[in-house]
Parts: structure tokens; C-alpha cells; sequence
């Protein structure tokens, strides 16, 4: 093999190397399962409501928490009559002392802006969740499935 051959089968190579570099990660985020943390797997569950993404807010709940079909479209209506933003959340995670594969998040501070039509007219509610007594904090269980985190709650 001559220098130039050499430098194009180590340019090619490096090329493949590159892209698996991204694609690898990039399949792993587009399988859309739980979380790696406890608190990835609510940032995930919050962050699909926010964007009203039906299909990414199923997928961050515990697979075995399966609904009927009947039950998947009342659920997913109720889901969408419903917005919400968030604003710099911070949460604070409890493992459990007894279940390696269970934990509780807590929302600990942050704002939730939610917004529904009401009689035809759009109402808006904020939520400085920093003010709240802390026994009335948004709290998620969370479970350990297959290495992943999902938050444990039913869809309906």
C-alpha cells in the first residue's frame, strides 16, 4: 500500500469512527426509554408534558402501568387540555433505604405556569413551588426497570 492509500484507509476509518461516536448516543436517546437518574426520568416525564409530546410522556412512565386502548385516549385528551411550563426547577431525590430500584422526587423549587381553557376562556395559574409548605411539593415515586428509571404513576 502506497502513503496515499495508507492516509485515505485512515481518513475512511477515522470517518466510521466519527459517526458512530454520534449515532450510537443519538439511538439511545431516540429509544426514548427511562431515565439514567431518578431525576432524569422526571426531568424527561415534565419536559414531554411541556412540549405536549403524547408519545415521550408514555414512554418515561413504568412500562407495566399499561393502559386499555379506550383508556389511552381518555388519557391522552385529559393529557392535552392541559399547559404547562416549567422554570428553573431543582429537585432533590430519596433513595430508598429498603429498594435499591425505587426512589421519591421531589420538586424543591422553581415555577409551574399552567394554562386550560375554562368555560372558553383561557386561564392562566402560576405555582412558585419555593413558597409551597414542603409536605405539598410536587413529588414523583420513581422505579428502576432494566437499568432504567421511570416515574412510577398510572397515565389515567
Amino acid at each position: 500500500m502506497n502513503t496515499n492509500s495508507q492516509r485515505e484507509a485512515a481518513a475512511r476509518a477515522t470517518c466510521v469512527l466519527l459517526m458512530l461516536a454520534i449515532l450510537v448516543p443519538a439511538l439511545v436517546l431516540l429509544a426514548g426509554c427511562g431515565g439514567n437518574t431518578p431525576e432524569g426520568a422526571v426531568r424527561g416525564h415534565l419536559n414531554a408534558w411541556q412540549s405536549l409530546n403524547w408519545e415521550a410522556y408514555k414512554k418515561t412512565v413504568n412500562p407495566e402501568k399499561k393502559l386499555t386502548k379506550d383508556q389511552e385516549e381518555l388519557a391522552k385528551q385529559k393529557f392535552k387540555q392541559i399547559q404547562v411550563k416549567f422554570q428553573d426547577l431543582k429537585m432533590q431525590t430519596g433513595l430508598d433505604p429498603k429498594d435499591k430500584n425505587r426512589a421519591t422526587v421531589t420538586i424543591v423549587s422553581g415555577k409551574a405556569i399552567y394554562t386550560a381553557t375554562i368555560l372558553g376562556k383561557k386561564k392562566t395559574d402560576t405555582q412558585d413551588i419555593t413558597k409551597m409548605d414542603s409536605r405539598d411539593r410536587p413529588t414523583f415515586d420513581v422505579v428502576r426497570m432494566n437499568g432504567a428509571w421511570y416515574v412510577d404513576t398510572k397515565l389515567g
